[in-house]
């Protein structure tokens, strides 16, 4: 009886960990709710067994090989069960990034998986089970409805409505009227480039105190840096609609009343250089900002045909809109690729600089390296202009750093743990904000950045004046937590 039962029980196990209900182990008052999935999953394989038509066990073999197609790529153990963020990362990413993704995912879960999927099948279709019961019709269909593979597609179901309704809620923000009742403006420098970067964990950066040489020019210049900035949220999507939009009450982002119509009502001739590609005006979350600026440069369409592309040719086009409009007072903003997964893939010419570690943890720490080049080029470039500026950087999110490999997760503190800080033209000496800020002010700090005033803003929590923040909230795809609450330091 025993040995019966043994297989499908542990066939259940490698489903419900592979699918990502292993992270309701991580707390104590969710963790039976993984053993009821468990069970209730071995009483479908079971149930799946004891049908006699061999076309519709097939029909599941189909359903299982879908799974364990999820399985191999590892989102389920990394990033736990399904939750809005998983969908939003399917949703906003191309086939490059798609491929590029597959193209470093552990060989392990893909053995796992193709291991899973071998059972399923000699179970399903030539394990014997001639002493096990067969049920009724009703506990049947019961069965059917409510078990662990059941609720995983329920999961995406309830995910994919829930991101597809923040989607038309951002569209429909986007329509109105946007009125930001500026007060005054005082631009205190020509041009003001916010960069916006992509996976950079900060205690990587040498800026931080990483042990490694990361950003040799940074760490020598007269920087204004915040210690501890918090990300809203753990990955590209869900954090910069809460970053660079203003948040409701209700944690909304209005879409339309963001960080680039801000700017062109305070009068400032607008610029978006993006290569994180564009698939259209209702595509993308971050598109649905970047129509809004005066003059839009995309090195990618964002469709199936995107490629990778070096982020270093931004700097050409920041080059040539300077010298374009030179009696303006310009805010440009450049979108990076960044450290985005797989970092190895984002160096193009830049050398691997860190041999002594792992080779994805050297293109990591390498791709960092670029990033300080990067600003360096910048800062060459607007020094050259011979005009006052601004270059203001933060990362979107962090990501979990291991050993010999890194990750995008919401459970821990390095996924929100990012960079910011501020390099002007008439900076004298390095300031550090020993204090913790979080990304939900950055409207804030970015009119504070402009010399704007409006009531919808709160010209207070400026980068000088914002107070220490030991409350921060982050959004953790599935509700927004207190940032103490996860794991790591």
């Amino acid at each position: 009886m025993l040995k019966t039962y043994l297989f499908p029980i542990l066939l259940s196990i490698g489903f419900c960990v592979g699918l990502g209900f292993w992270d309701y182990l991580s707390a104590l008052k969710d963790a039976p709710l993984f053993f009821v999935l468990v069970i209730s999953s071995t009483f479908f394989l079971i149930a799946i067994k004891q049908f006699k038509g061999r076309w519709i066990k097939s029909v599941f073999l189909i359903l299982f090989l879908f799974l364990c197609a999820y399985i191999s790529s590892g989102t389920g153990f990394l990033q736990g069960h399904m939750s809005l963020g998983i969908i939003a990362s399917m949703f906003q990413s191309n086939s490059n990034e798609a491929f590029e993704f597959l193209s470093v995912v552990d060989s392990q879960y893909i053995i796992f998986a193709v291991l899973l999927f071998l059972a399923t099948f000699f179970y399903i279709f030539f394990f014997d089970t001639t002493t096990q019961g067969n049920y009724r019709k009703l506990i049947l269909a019961l069965i059917l409805l409510v078990n662990g593979i059941s609720i995983f597609w329920i999961q995406t179901a309830l995910a994919t409505v829930k991101y597809k309704q923040e989607e038309a809620k951002l569209l429909e923000d986007n329509t109105q009227r946007v009125d930001w009742k500026i007060q005054s403006v005082q631009p205190q420098y020509d041009n003001q480039i916010i960069i916006i970067g992509e996976s950079v964990q900060r205690d990587h950066m040498s800026l931080y105190g990483a042990k490694e040489e990361t950003t040799p020019f940074l760490s020598k210049m007269p920087l204004q840096v915040v210690d501890h900035y918090i990300a809203t949220a753990p990955n590209t999507v869900t954090s910069l609609t809460r970053t660079l939009a203003l948040v409701d009450k209700n944690r909304d982002p209005q879409i339309a009343m963001n960080v680039v119509t801000l700017a062109k009502q305070a009068g400032y001739n607008t610029m978006w250089i993006s290569n994180q590609g564009f698939m259209g005006k209702n595509d993308t979350a971050i598109s649905k900002i970047a129509i809004h600026a005066d003059h839009q440069f995309f090195l990618k369409s964002g469709n199936y045909m995107s490629s990778n592309i070096d982020d270093d040719q931004m700097v050409d086009i920041l080059e040539t809109q300077l010298k374009k409009y030179p009696n303006q007072k310009n805010v440009i903003f450049i979108h990076m690729m960044g450290s985005h997964p797989d970092a190895c893939e984002r160096l193009f010419e830049s050398p691997r600089l860190y041999a002594a570690k792992p080779e994805r943890i050297n293109c990591y720490l390498s791709s960092i390296n670029k990033l300080d080049r990067f600003v360096e080029k910048i800062y060459t470039n607007l020094k050259a202009d011979q005009r006052s500026f601004s270059i203001n950087y933060f990362s979107d999110h962090g990501m979990t750093v291991d050993e010999d490999s890194y990750h995008v997760d919401n459970e821990f503190k390095d996924n929100y743990q990012v960079p910011f800080f501020v390099l002007t033209s008439d900076a004298k000496a390095k300031n550090d904000y020993a204090k913790t800020v979080s990304a939900y002010d950055y409207m804030n700090i970015f009119a504070g950045l402009l010399g704007v005033k409006t009531p919808l803003l709160d010209q207070n929590r400026n980068l000088d004046q914002i107070p220490d923040n030991q409350n921060v909230m982050v959004f953790d795809w599935d509700d927004y937590i207190p940032y103490h609450s996860l794991k790591g330091q």
